[in-house]
């Protein structure tokens, strides 16, 4: 799922504690850096969204499982 992360989105973030990148999810081994089912984490990891454009898409994994 894709969602535009505009100003409205990163306020509900901080607001209510969103958690949705690969650090945050339980199948998400720290370790190797690794999901452990096997997806691709580029698109879904932390620093994407940390030094991305304001105005990207966050981009939801579908196995996200939070911790």
């Amino acid at each position: 799922m894709r969602v535009r992360r505009g100003q409205a989105f990163r306020q509900e973030v901080e607001r209510y504690g969103l958690r949705f990148c690969c650090e945050d999810c339980a199948f998400f081994d720290d370790d190797s850096e690794r999901c452990a089912h096997g997806w691709p984490t580029e698109e879904h990891r932390r620093a994407r969204y940390e030094h991305g454009e304001p105005d990207d898409w966050v981009l939801y994994c579908k196995e996200f499982e939070l911790r």
